[in-house]
């Protein structure tokens, strides 16, 4: 039966109707309805696309989160590609035989997506769409605060050498290739690939104008009242933005980020500046290979002064996600998904010029 009219025929009955027009169930949606196109959608997009890059959301609300996808910063990655999310990589699983994961090279990654929930439940639903390879990239452990789930069955235990407890589920052995973003967890490392973007040679180039600056993630405000008060001058933006150039370059205006987002103390360290992580409420924040100075919401301003740049940073991101380009783009030419005759450059970035306007 051809694929595509299986499709079809699948999203009549998602919808609400049977092939004649009668009416039958509603299948639950798979994700934000704003960011998940329809099965027929996908099936298109992929159906001639050897490699698939799966990622946290492709959403703009949250900036990080959009440029941490592999399939946006890696230039092989992103030119033989197609970028989804995860909530529409899962709905694919509904399509079964007919799932346009099957035979494909599938890089999941990056983001906070290790930990009971909803994205658990989307990352192992790839697995069973039958993918050539699955490879995971820069994920990293994300356990909130408040989250009232026991992860321990078929997950195993390690604690980190400064005492803080990790918990990995077993779907992470079911990838061919795995590289965390967290450091020092008894897995592979291989921080966010968002250190491939050429930005950050020119703007850690700059010379700091500000002592610190300010970002908060859109849901949860930063104090700033004391700072106000003693009239320091400094910038406050969020995170709920799509244009990173402009929050890499507002970052890099600053001696030192202070932020409760996870991207924008990544990209400090990537920029050479100091981070200060304010009121961390995730495991995610206590996994950074370079130092980070953590506060309150109440003691951030005199953290400020005790943050130190860490300039090996960059280099140390990079070399870890060109060797994982590396390992992945060989699982790609040994299926026969990458033409091994096609020069590419597993250390080359991608150019967000040319990302923005998709």
């Amino acid at each position: 039966m051809d694929v595509m009219r299986t499709v079809k025929e699948f999203e009549g009955l998602s919808s609400g109707l049977d092939g004649v027009g009668r009416t039958t169930f509603t299948a639950p949606p798979a994700g934000p309805a704003s960011s998940t196109r329809s099965l027929l959608e996908l099936t298109e997009l992929l159906a001639d696309a050897p490699v698939v890059a799966v990622c946290e959301s492709n959403s703009m609300r949250n900036v990080g989160d959009h440029w941490s996808a592999v399939g946006r910063t890696v230039a092989w990655v992103e030119r033989l590609g197609r970028t989804i999310s995860l909530y529409e990589a899962a709905s694919l699983q509904a399509l079964g035989k007919f799932s346009p994961l099957q035979g494909k090279l599938v890089i999941v990654g990056g983001s906070g997506l290790v930990g009971p929930g909803r994205f658990e439940t989307c990352v192992e639903s790839i697995f069973a769409q039958r993918p050539a390879s699955v490879a995971l990239w820069g994920i990293g452990h994300n356990y909130q605060e408040g989250v009232q789930l026991d992860p321990t069955t078929g997950w195993r235990r390690r604690v980190l050498k400064d005492g803080v407890t990790r918990i990995w589920p077993e779907w992470l052995g079911k990838a061919d290739v795995v590289g965390v973003r967290d450091w020092d967890a008894g897995m592979p490392w291989v921080p966010c690939a968002s250190c491939m973007l050429p930005a950050f040679d020119l703007l850690r180039e700059r010379e700091p104008e500000h002592e610190f600056v300010v970002l908060n993630h859109y849901e949860r405000g930063i104090d700033t009242s004391r700072p106000l008060a003693a009239g320091a001058d400094f910038e406050h933006i969020t995170n709920n933005t799509e244009d990173i150039l402009e929050t890499l370059t507002r970052l890099a205006s600053a001696k030192v980020v202070v932020s409760n987002s996870y991207h924008a103390l990544y990209w400090a360290l990537m920029l050479g500046r100091g981070a200060v992580s304010v009121a961390p409420n995730s495991t995610r924040f206590h996994g950074f290979r370079w130092p980070v100075s953590y506060a309150s919401q109440a003691d951030w301003p005199s953290a400020v002064d005790h943050a130190r740049p860490a300039p090996e940073a960059l280099g140390q991101a990079r070399a870890a996600n060109v060797e994982m380009s590396r390992r992945v783009l060989q699982i790609g030419r040994s299926l026969g998904l990458v033409d091994p005759r096609e020069a590419i450059d597993p250390a080359e970035g991608a150019r967000v010029d040319t990302l923005t306007a998709r």
